[in-house]
């Protein structure tokens, strides 16, 4: 395959060979090396054969020794097509007109991927690059990342780091924001740790506070589980008050009544999908289809965009747009209620997931039932989560009690 590839770069001859001594002639050509491939006997005095365009011109002396003469069929090869082609210099002229737009095609900037951190203000950052004249269409070698980077850190405060990369006609832009410190928690604020709702304790870890409670304990909601006032242990201990903080585990127990309708409609597909494709240039789109883009009746549309690469690199700012429209109609259809019980199981689930910030669900028991043309389930969902919240708590020094001695001393 690769070898007539490279005698068609060099021109390929299908001569006829006429002659009443024929096998003289392939002697000849035998003994003069040249090659005559696929040669194939016509007649008695005809043959056909394949020969380079080079081995041709060596034929003059060796035809006429044998007195063959020999007629040129059809040529194949480069050399031949080059010829019909010399003089349509409107096709040349297309040709590299066509070279010289891919070239300026691949000078410029056609695709922009941005990674910013959400604290960025990405509106901000896209204005400056347009008032440095940088965006869609401008030429790779007139933007200087260092410069950019400079420019945008000094412009813009609330940046931390800022990079432009540019890969072909593939510009990247990372961007991060100047976050502030987390604020560290101070011992003048005063806490209790109050149920968040009800449950039994199962796990406690208290690590500052006097407990109100143990495990196996069923506390409500609202119930201080760990009281910010520390009582005197010792002579030279006192009555104080501290930031409580603490982790309560317990089970806690949830009602869940999910209900759905046993009424529903399926989607039937026609069989009759139909694709329409547009081409897109930047913001213009050129429809290639002759109808409306609106379309009639129930049924889904899939709109996909395939974008033009020469390369890995290089994107052209053209792309084919594919819309398939999928008609279809609709049936009522009536479940039963053993066959929605799943769905609604799960959506139990998940609404108590959501519920629930630091913790598992244990287990759950459900009651279907139907009512009104509607499956109806009521579940009880056992989980394990941490209950222990933080409050303020609104009491200060003048509200503690006083030891007998403190007494003392103040009435002397």
């Amino acid at each position: 395959m690769v070898a007539d590839w490279i005698r068609l770069a060099g021109g390929m001859l299908v001569i006829r060979i006429h002659g009443a001594e024929l096998e003289r002639f392939l002697n000849l050509c035998a003994r003069e090396h040249i090659a005559l491939r696929r040669p194939e006997r016509i007649e008695i005095d005809e043959m056909q054969a394949v020969i380079s365009l080079r081995d041709f011109y060596r034929l003059a002396q060796t035809k006429k020794r044998t007195r063959c003469r020999v007629h040129i069929i059809k040529r194949r090869g480069l050399p031949f097509v080059f010829q019909k082609l010399r003089r349509r210099y409107a096709l040349w002229a297309g040709l590299l007109l066509m070279c010289l737009v891919c070239y300026e095609l691949s000078t410029r900037i056609w695709l922009i991927r941005t990674n910013m951190e959400p604290e960025v203000d990405a509106s901000a950052v896209m204005q400056e690059l347009e008032q440095l004249g940088i965006g869609i269409g401008t030429k790779s070698a007139d933007i200087d990342p260092r410069a950019v980077r400079l420019h945008m850190m000094t412009e813009l405060d609330e940046l931390k780091y800022f990079s432009v990369n540019i890969s072909g006609n593939t510009m990247e832009i990372q961007a991060a924001a100047v976050t502030d410190p987390p604020e560290k928690e101070t011992d003048s604020g005063t806490h209790s740790v109050v149920a968040s709702r009800d449950g039994i304790v199962e796990k406690m870890s208290v690590h500052r506070g006097t407990e109100q409670c143990s495990i196996g304990d069923a506390v409500l909601q609202g119930q201080v589980l760990v009281d910010a006032l520390v009582e005197k242990q010792g002579q030279l201990d006192t009555t104080r008050l501290v930031d409580a903080n603490a982790e309560i585990w317990a089970s806690t127990r949830y009602y869940v009544t999910r209900k759905m309708a046993l009424e529903a409609g399926k989607k039937i597909k026609t069989g009759q999908e139909k694709r329409r494709y547009a081409i897109c240039f930047g913001k213009t789109r050129i429809n290639l289809f002759f109808s409306s883009s609106l379309t009639q009746g129930n049924c889904d549309r899939i709109i996909t965009t395939e974008e033009i690469r020469l390369n890995e690199h290089l994107v052209l700012p053209v792309s084919l747009c594919c819309e398939t429209t999928i008609p279809y109609t609709t049936k009522t259809v009536l479940h039963d209620a053993e066959e929605v019980q799943a769905k609604l199981e799960y959506g139990a689930r998940r609404s108590v997931e959501r519920q629930i910030q630091e913790g598992n669900l244990t287990s759950m028991q459900a009651d279907l039932s139907t009512e009104q043309d509607a499956a109806v389930l009521y579940a009880t969902i056992w989980c394990y989560e941490q209950i222990g919240q933080r409050v303020e708590d609104g009491r200060t020094e003048a509200d503690l009690p006083q030891d007998e001695q403190t007494e003392n001393d103040e009435q002397q």
